[in-house]
């Protein structure tokens, strides 16, 4: 480290270059360890040079802005953070042209400018369109990255174009909104890790008292509704598809839970607050709760929209003393990619395995049948090609190339009469197959189980006798290696389907995203004699990877002798 210290200073000057500093400083939380190296990169030269440098070094590294959405584990980074500083923090009133312009409508900034201020400079300047963003925490840079947004505004509705920096310092480009993909607190630069350096918002000319009444009108409902006055990192989890977070924590009985001095806020319980005290610890235990019993209530696993970076502290007793500790996670063989619809790459996913202590891990993205996010069959090759060069680069994990098929009524007839997605000639593509139930998928009652599912309980009995022959027929007419989250869609009779994987030799999967199989049918599958289970992260982003300890908590309230896990053993 001392070695690329010097190399550092000798790019940006020993006065940016700071060695284990307290991530405290820097980040919205007030808590976490110590980086490594924290560096400050004074213009965009300097920030390519360190990151050219950095990219060709075996040395962890990442950037960050103004550090409200990320949380440092209390055992610090041990690596090199690059903070998008003062240096990036410009306002300038532009034309279309990029020229300065006192009547433009166009406002060009550094990265590393608080959205705060380019709301007060877009309000003295009579340019609307960035109200919805004047209480957003955080620097423009990462509200790019994350696509931030409040109010029904988002980022992607006024960015003309974003200038950056490749991740490994070697080409400067400018992206647009569409090409960066902007989604749901997600871009592509989830993927690639280039660093925004400079914006360009497009906004219209306005009227600056209505601009400012309405600043202050949302100004109002934010500090009434929300926990301002303590750290924080804004809403602590994404919105599920379906749901609201804060109500479904709320509704899980976890509004005002503390754990140390971490607290779901009493006010906004998507919030998870400092109240004078807390630790990084604090805060990840009660996320890890939260988590829990969201799961246990409603099935749904919440994702934080906080990225946690860094080690946990060595010799955490507290940790220690967890039950789930004795055990680990063997291989996990249901994880997706951005092939079908996770947010990272194959080697993200074979990164943070290998980070895990995994054996194996499988690539399991969505059969093609899926309407809105099944993986395109000319991606197949492509697939495992990926695969093959990451087993080579890779070469201390295995790494397996599956498929998710979505299982349909094999009456359906045709191609797919076997009743999947993928014909059986497809079988040999890939090194394995494992199977769910999606909706999204013709042929298999999408609708009547999505109508169920949201509490239209009208012909269940004939719904649960059609979804459990379907999924007995789909076991019997294929070689399935792992049945996924039966239950999670829809009814199934869960004792004729546990025979049925039996009798065809499939692993029943319990599933650490999903609520299924939640503990009461764990116990009536147990009761088959020689059923096998499996646990998998199902994980949609790369974090996810070999998350086990939600599903195994289920395993152990149900009584499940843990032998007959095939992928979990003792440490």
């Amino acid at each position: 480290m001392n070695q690329i210290k010097t190399k550092i200073e000798n790019i940006i000057g020993k006065d940016r270059v700071h060695a284990d500093e307290p991530m405290a400083k820097h980040t919205s939380f007030k808590v976490g360890g110590c980086a490594d190296l924290l560096v400050e990169p004074e213009i965009g030269e300097q920030l390519r040079e360190v990151l050219q440098l950095l990219a060709g070094s075996d040395i962890p590294h990442m950037v960050i802005g103004n550090g409200s959405n990320v949380l440092v584990r209390d055992g610090g980074y041990h690596g090199v953070i690059v903070k998008i500083g003062d240096a990036f923090n410009y306002i300038r009133i532009c034309d279309e042209n990029g020229n300065e312009s006192e009547n433009g409508t166009f406002i060009t900034c550094g990265a590393g400018t608080l959205m705060s201020a380019i709301a007060k400079a877009a309000a003295s300047a009579s340019l609307s369109g960035f109200e919805f963003a004047s209480g957003i925490p955080g620097s423009i840079g990462g509200a790019v990255f994350m696509n931030a947004g409040a109010y029904d505004g988002e980022t992607k509705n006024i960015l003309k174009e974003a200038h950056l920096i490749s991740a490994d310092g070697s080409r400067q480009f400018t992206m647009t909104a569409d090409e960066l993909e902007m989604g749901y607190r997600h871009t592509v630069l989830h993927e690639t890790g280039d660093i925004v350096t400079e914006v360009v918002l497009s906004l219209e000319a306005g009227d600056e008292e209505e601009i400012r009444a309405r600043m202050a009108e949302l100004a109002g409902k934010r500090n009434s509704k929300q926990p301002v006055q303590y750290p924080s990192a804004g809403s602590f989890f994404k919105r599920p598809e379906g749901y609201f977070a804060g109500k479904l924590v709320q509704d899980a009985g976890c509004k005002g839970l503390t754990v140390g001095g971490a607290q779901v806020s009493q006010l906004h319980s998507g919030f998870i607050i400092n109240i004078g005290d807390a630790t990084a610890t604090d805060i990840i235990q009660l996320k890890e709760l939260v988590q829990a019993r969201v799961m246990d209530k409603f099935g749904v696993m919440l994702e934080p929209e906080v990225r946690i970076i860094g080690e946990d502290p060595a010799g955490d007793e507290k940790a220690s003393e967890d039950p789930l500790d004795e055990y680990e996670l063997v291989y996990d063989l249901h994880t997706h990619t951005t092939y079908s619809h996770g947010k990272g790459s194959i080697e993200d996913n074979v990164r943070v395995a290998l980070e895990k202590g995994l054996e194996y891990v499988a690539i399991s993205d969505h059969g093609p049948g899926h309407l809105f996010y099944g993986v395109n069959r000319g991606d197949f090759e492509n697939i495992r090609n990926d695969i093959d060069k990451m087993s080579v680069k890779y070469q201390s994990i295995n790494i397996r190339n599956s498929i998710e098929a979505n299982i349909i009524h094999a009456s359906a007839g045709g191609k797919n009469s076997n009743g999947l997605d993928i014909s059986p000639d497809e079988f040999g593509q890939f090194d394995f197959v494992i199977a769910g139930f999606h909706f999204g998928c013709l042929n298999c009652s999408s609708v009547r189980n999505w109508m169920w599912s949201h509490g239209i309980k009208t012909g269940e009995e004939s719904l649960r006798r059609s979804n459990t022959k379907m999924i007995c027929d789909a076991l019997r007419l294929n070689d399935i290696a792992i049945l996924t989250h039966p239950g999670d869609k829809g009814p199934f009779d869960i004792t004729e389907i546990a025979r049925t994987c039996v009798e065809t030799d499939t692993l029943i999967e319990i599933n650490g995203r999903h609520g299924h199989l939640n503990t009461e049918e764990i116990k009536e599958a147990a009761k088959i004699d020689g059923l096998k289970f499996v646990i998998s992260s199902d994980a949609h982003t790369p974090d996810a990877v070999g998350s086990y300890r939600t599903a195994l908590q289920r395993a152990i309230d149900a009584g499940l002798d843990l032998s007959r896990i095939v992928n979990i053993r003792h440490r």
